[in-house]
Parts: structure tokens; C-alpha cells; sequence
């Protein structure tokens, strides 16, 4: 928190975390993870409602209930595992966790759940082990021509087992898709990409512009971001929570994503919550257009997409920031912004395999995900969202546009140095182990009745809460603020 101009004083009030990990089966202290990258972020804005009006509150933030937050579609994927064998039958952890569902279903997600390229280490011909990402037809599409294999995870293993990992994962790379090899924690920091993210912060904010200081919007506020509008220019999980956490704090947000593109419709019910959605392809001339309008009115913009995309297309952060009274302009990248891997894509997947975490899980042997399966997606998103707060608020007192930047694989490889656990054959039924009930909410929506976690930090003065309805059709609003 210091690094970004934070204390855990700002809010006034007491900070309160409560349970304790282990909570679930990892090497990793996963409650403690998530619950930090929250409070930052509920922190912050709880000290942005301390700037405005004066007023202190408390905050806290149970392990036990954050752990759902780092993956909340897990239980349905933890069942289907007890169930094939993955995971003991008498383990009670995958029974605790609660489902979303949409009218009682779980959300939809049938190119996700059995995915042949999702979650699977893949042993090749010199003993090492990679992840191949094919969670989108197009990566599927790319990773089997690659490998010169038909689909079906039987072709798949057995095209893989004929390639050498390191060839391979250059060969994908440079094909337009997305995988990398297994490392050790040693390797990747001897590696140039691991050694750039070993020397950046966890968040990073550097100052493109001066300019005069953007006091808060006078009159009587709601919540800590009332009045503030952000531009969400992003896909599936990390961004876009970022932007969903700025939503319940009281930001207005409009997601934009991009027209005729495939999204799995469980993320957009799950994350794009608390927004308003269009749809805007930027290759368009008159779209592009259309949407460089609205910038100057916003106080954010959030993009996640590989680094140099949006700069081609008009919208990096040095044009959207250059004039602007003062613009917040957060990245969340898979990788460094500057090393040899900056504009290689991955997901919350490559940055867990890469920085060893997996094969720590593992103990060693064949990597393993954790019991959660992603680790950043959420937690580099909390994180994003904290950056911008403290942005924000320096903006308020000191004035000028900041770029805010993120990366999945630099949040992987801080978690250990919160300590790991030896072994994950601990007892779970300790009343500080033991997952909770978390705050459940339940609204109607235009899919119908979705029942989905509420907001995991609690916040004694302002709480936090998202606008009606609380997920809205994607790109069913116009280009315009309202």
C-alpha cells in the first residue's frame, strides 16, 4: 500500500481481517491473497469518502469468505472433480462452495467446462511439461494447427508428447496463440521477462502528465466514487473486475466490448456486473470515432488487452491522457509492459505456470493448479482497481493523468512471499479454516434471477453495491454517457 501513496490509516477506522488460511488444499495462503488485494481497494475508497466528507468508517474482510471471490464459478468445477475422483470424495471443501446461478442454473459455460486446452499440464518429449490455452475457438484453432493435431484431448496429448516443450511454446507464440512452458520459481526469475517483473512493482503508477488538481464533484455523494465515469475497454475477467469494483464503489461505468467478438456468457453474468454494455469495433473508422468522444468526459479508462493493441488504434495512453483535465488510465496485462514478452497474450493460466507457482503446487513433480484453478484473474483485478483509487485520489490533491499498470504473472509471483504451506494435508474443520456463508445477493435481472456473491469487503458507512440492474444484456446500451 505504501508503494502506491497508501496507508492502512487513510479510512479513519479499524482495518479487521478475520479467519486464517489454510482454507482450502494449496501450498499458497489463497484466503489472504485475495483478501488483501480487496481491502486495498476498499481501503482506498474508503479514504476517497474520508476526503470528501470528512467522515471516518471501519472495514473488514473475512479469509473465509474471500476465498470465493478468487474463483466464484469454482464449486461446479470442484463437484465435477470430486466426482471423476480428481479430489476425495470425503473432502468437504467442494460442497462449501456456493454456485452462482442464473433462475437456478449454473451459468453458462459450455466451451469452458471439459475444455481439452484449459487447466491441463501437458508432458512433452523432453520431459517438461507446458499449458496450452484454447479457452476461445480462435486460440483452439491456432494451438491444434501448431501442434499439427486434430481436437479431442487424446490427439492432443499425443501431439504434444512429440514436441520439444521450449520450441514449441515460441513456435505457438509466434503463431498468434497462447501457452508456455512449466517453470520453477529459479527459472523464471534467470529468465529476461522474469527478471523485468522481478524489478516492477505490484502496481505500478507513472505520471504522464501534469496538470491542476480535479477536486471531487461538489454536492452530497452516495458512495466514495459517485460521480465519477469510467470507460471499461476489456475482455473477460481481470480488467473488467477491476471495473466492477470501481462500479460498486459508486463509479458509473460503460463496459465497451468489441462487436462480433465471442465471449462465454458464465464471465459476462459473473463479472460484467454493476455496468452498462456496448458493443464498438475500433478497427471502424466511424465507431472509433464515436467512441474518442466520450474520453474526454471520463475519469478512467481500463483496457486489458496486449500492450501496443490500443496505441494502434488511437487509444494508448499517452493520446487519451494528452489534454485530458487529468485521465486515469489503467492496463492489466498478461506480462511486463516493457520485457521481451510485453506483447505476448496469456492468461490467468500462463502467469501461474511461468512463475512456478504450479510447479510448486505440485511439489515438484507434475504442475498443478490450485484448488481455485485461476489465481489472478480476480486478485490482479482488486489490485488494478486499488491503483486507480490511489490515482484518483492523487489527482485530487496534486493534479495530472497517471497510467495505472497490473500484470497477472507479477501477482503470481508475489503471492509465496506471503509464505506456503509444506504439504496440503491439513485439517480443515477448525472454525478459522472453515469457509463460511458468504454475503449472497440475489437480483433480477434481463437473463432472469441471478444469485451471486455480494461484495466481499464490508464497509461500516458506505457499502458496497452495484446499480440496477445488476447485469445488463451485453452491448444493449448506445455509445453514450447518460
Amino acid at each position: 500500500m505504501r508503494d502506491i501513496g497508501a496507508d492502512v490509516s487513510d479510512a479513519g477506522g479499524r482495518v479487521t481481517f478475520t479467519g486464517a488460511d489454510p482454507i482450502i488444499r494449496s501450498h499458497f495462503r489463497v484466503g489472504s491473497c485475495m483478501a488483501i488485494a480487496a481491502m486495498g481497494a476498499g481501503l482506498g475508497a474508503a479514504a476517497i469518502w474520508r476526503d470528501r466528507t470528512g467522515e471516518s468508517q471501519d472495514l473488514t474482510v473475512d479469509l473465509r469468505e474471500a476465498v470465493y471471490n478468487v474463483n466464484p464459478l469454482i464449486g461446479a468445477i470442484l463437484l465435477m472433480a470430486q466426482r471423476d475422483g480428481t479430489i476425495p470424495a470425503a473432502d468437504p471443501v467442494p460442497r462449501d462452495f456456493i454456485i452462482p446461478t442464473v433462475n437456478g442454473l449454473m451459468l453458462q459455460a459450455p466451451l469452458g467446462l471439459g475444455n481439452p486446452l484449459t487447466f491441463v499440464p501437458f508432458e512433452t518429449r523432453d520431459g517438461r511439461f507446458l499449458n496450452v490455452t484454447g479457452a476461445y475457438p480462435h486460440l483452439e484453432a491456432r494451438a491444434l494447427k501448431t501442434m499439427k493435431s486434430l481436437p479431442g484431448r487424446e490427439n492432443i496429448v499425443k501431439a504434444l508428447k512429440q514436441v520439444n516443450a521450449f520450441e514449441f511454446e515460441e513456435e505457438l507464440n509466434a503463431a498468434g496463440g497462447v501457452g508456455v512452458v512449466h517453470r520453477t520459481t529459479e527459472e523464471w526469475l534467470a529468465h529476461p521477462e522474469g527478471q523485468v517483473l522481478a524489478r516492477t512493482p505490484l502496481i505500478e503508477i507513472i505520471k504522464l502528465f501534469d496538470g491542476a488538481p480535479v477536486p471531487w464533484a461538489a454536492g452530497p455523494a452516495a458512495q466514495p466514487l459517485s460521480g465519477l465515469r469510467v470507460l471499461s475497454n476489456t475482455h473477460v475477467i481481470a480488467g473488467t473486475c477491476s471495473s466492477r469494483t470501481l462500479a460498486e464503489y459508486g463509479a458509473h461505468v460503460l463496459h465497451v466490448a468489441r462487436d462480433q467478438a465471442f465471449e462465454h456468457e458464465a464471465l459476462v453474468v459473473d463479472v460484467n456486473v454493476g455496468m452498462r454494455s456496448t458493443f464498438v469495433d475500433l478497427r471502424n473508422p466511424d465507431q472509433n470515432k464515436r467512441l474518442k468522444a466520450l474520453t474526454p468526459q471520463a475519469d478512467v479508462f481500463v483496457e486489458n488487452y496486449r500492450v501496443g493493441t490500443l496505441d494502434r488504434l488511437g487509444f494508448g495512453p499517452a493520446e487519451l491522457a494528452n489534454g485530458h483535465r487529468g485521465l486515469i488510465y489503467l492496463s492489466c496485462n498478461a506480462n511486463s509492459a516493457t520485457g521481451p514478452w510485453a506483447n505476448r497474450g496469456g492468461f490467468d493460466m500462463e502467469g501461474l505456470s511461468v512463475s512456478g507457482f504450479t510447479i510448486a503446487e505440485g511439489g515438484g513433480g507434475v504442475p498443478r493448479f490450485p484448488p481455485t484453478l485461476v489465481m489472478n484473474d480476480y486478485i490482479a483485478g482488486y489490485l488494478g482497481a486499488c491503483g486507480v483509487i490511489a490515482a484518483l485520489r492523487r489527482r485530487a490533491k496534486e493534479g495530472g493523468s497517471y497510467h495505472v499498470r497490473v500484470s497477472l504473472t507479477r501477482a503470481a509471483m508475489w503471492y509465496a512471499s506471503l509464505g506456503r504451506f509444506p504439504n496440503t494435508q491439513f485439517d480443515l474443520s477448525g472454525p478459522q479454516n472453515r469457509l463460511i456463508t458468504p454475503e449472497l445477493l440475489v437480483a433480477q435481472t434481463p437473463y432472469g434471477e441471478v444469485r451471486r456473491l455480494g461484495p466481499q469487503v464490508k464497509l461500516s458507512r458506505t457499502p458496497g453495491r452495484w446499480r440496477t440492474p445488476l447485469v445488463a444484456v451485453r452491448g444493449s446500451d448506445k455509445v453514450a454517457w447518460v
